[in-house]
C-alpha cells in the first residue's frame, strides 16, 4: 500500500515588479490616480510581513498634479503599511515625506507629512489646468494630514506655503487696476513676501492667512476654498502714501488708514470659483456705476447688456397694444413746448452701448 505524500506548501521569499503600471478609478469610472513605471523589490520576512524598496517613475493625481522619481523604503506588517522615507520631484522641486496606514483597522486610518522646496509655481499651476505665466517663483512649505481611506469625509490637515522670488503678472484684474489707477506696480507685482497658512477639513480648505506684499502694495485674504472650487474670501488691498498720493481724489478717499503705519486700505470680497473668480473690488474702488462703465469699455458684461437691451425692447413695445391704438397714441410730431429734459427718456444707471453690427 502506497503511503500518502506529505503536501509541502510553497514558500515565497522574494517578490519583484518591474516597470509596472497601475490605475485607480472611482465608483463612476473616473481616474483618481495612475502610477507608471513602478519598480518594487521586497523580501518576505514571514507570511504576514515584508520589507523592501519601491520606485515610481511618474504618479498622476486626477491628471492635475504630478510626482516624478518617487522612492521610499516600504514596510508591511499586519498593523501598518509604511513608506518611511519618501523622496520625489514635482515642478522641478524636491518633495520629502512620510506615509503610514493601518490596513487592518476599521476604515484603514492613515497619517502623512510632506515637505517641499524649489517647486516651480508656474509649472504646478499649468499642470493643474490654470493659465501659464501669471505666477512665477519657487514654492516651499509643509503639509500634515490624517484621515481614513474608506471615508473621504474624515480627511483633515494643515500646512504652510510660501513663494520665493515671486512675481504676479498678466492677471487681468491687476492689469485693469493698474491702467485705471496709473499704478505701474499693479501691472506686475514683484513680491517681497508671499505666504499662506491654511488648514483642511472635510470638503473645505480654510485660508487662515494669505499675504502678498510688494514694495508699496499689500494684498491679504482669509476665507475658504471648497473642494469643488468655490471661493469665499474676505480680502484687503493696502497701499502706502506714495501710491495713495498718485490717485484721483475720489478714489483716494476710499482708502482708509489701518494699523500698519503709513498704509491705507480698502476691503473687498472674492467669490466665484478657482477657474472663474469674481470680486467687488472695482465697485469698492470707483463705485458701482463707474465700475459697470469700465467693465463695458473693456468688453465685460456682454450677457448682462444683452438681457437689459431685450428687456428695454419688450417694455418699449407692450404686447397688448393693437397696431391702430399704437398709431393713435404716437404724437404727430415733436412737441415744441417740451423742455429738453422732458423729451429725453429716463436715464439708466448702467450705460448700455449699442450692439456692434
Amino acid at each position: 500500500m502506497q503511503e500518502p505524500r506529505l503536501a509541502v506548501p510553497p514558500e515565497v521569499r522574494r517578490v519583484s515588479i518591474k516597470n509596472g503600471n497601475f490605475s485607480f478609478l472611482d465608483h463612476a469610472g473616473r481616474l483618481l490616480a495612475s502610477f507608471n513605471g513602478v519598480d518594487f523589490r521586497t523580501s518576505i520576512r514571514s507570511a504576514l510581513a515584508l520589507h523592501g524598496d519601491t520606485k515610481v517613475a511618474r504618479i498622476s493625481l486626477q491628471d492635475r498634479f504630478f510626482l516624478e522619481q518617487l522612492r521610499s523604503p516600504l514596510r508591511y506588517e499586519p498593523d501598518v503599511l509604511e513608506l518611511s522615507k519618501i523622496s520625489a520631484r514635482a515642478g522641478n522641486g524636491e518633495i520629502n515625506g512620510y506615509f503610514a496606514m493601518q490596513p487592518e483597522a476599521e476604515d484603514s486610518p492613515f497619517t502623512t507629512s510632506v515637505k517641499f522646496r524649489n517647486v516651480l509655481a508656474d509649472q504646478i499651476i499649468a499642470n493643474a489646468g490654470g493659465p501659464k505665466g501669471i505666477v512665477q517663483g519657487k514654492l516651499e512649505g509643509n503639509f500634515q494630514a490624517s484621515g481614513k481611506t474608506a471615508d473621504p469625509e474624515a480627511f483633515v490637515g494643515k500646512g504652510e506655503i510660501s513663494l520665493r522670488d515671486g512675481r504676479v503678472q498678466q492677471y487681468s484684474l491687476l492689469v485693469l487696476l493698474g491702467e485705471l489707477l496709473q499704478i505701474e506696480e499693479l501691472r506686475e507685482l514683484h513680491l517681497e513676501q508671499a505666504e499662506a497658512k491654511y488648514h483642511v477639513r472635510p470638503g473645505l480648505v480654510t485660508i487662515d492667512e494669505l499675504i502678498l506684499r510688494s514694495p508699496n502694495i499689500r494684498l491679504t485674504a482669509s476665507g475658504t476654498v471648497a473642494f469643488n472650487g468655490r471661493l469665499k474670501l474676505d480680502s484687503q488691498l493696502a497701499i502706502n502714501e506714495k501710491i495713495r498720493g498718485q490717485l484721483f481724489k475720489a478714489i483716494r478717499q476710499n482708502f482708509q488708514p489701518i494699523n500698519e503705519p503709513g498704509y491705507s486700505a480698502i476691503d473687498f470680497r472674492v467669490g466665484g470659483t478657482i477657474d472663474r473668480p469674481s470680486t467687488n473690488l472695482m465697485d469698492r474702488l470707483v463705485g458701482r456705476d463707474l465700475s459697470s462703465m469700465i467693465n463695458s469699455f473693456f468688453g465685460g458684461g456682454k450677457k448682462e447688456r444683452a438681457k437689459k437691451k431685450k428687456k428695454q425692447m419688450e417694455e418699449a413695445a407692450p404686447a397688448t397694444a393693437e397696431p391702430g391704438e399704437a398709431a393713435r397714441a404716437m404724437p404727430a410730431g415733436p412737441s415744441t413746448s417740451a423742455s429738453p429734459q422732458e423729451a429725453l427718456p429716463e436715464a439708466s444707471a448702467t450705460p448700455t452701448p449699442a450692439a456692434s453690427p
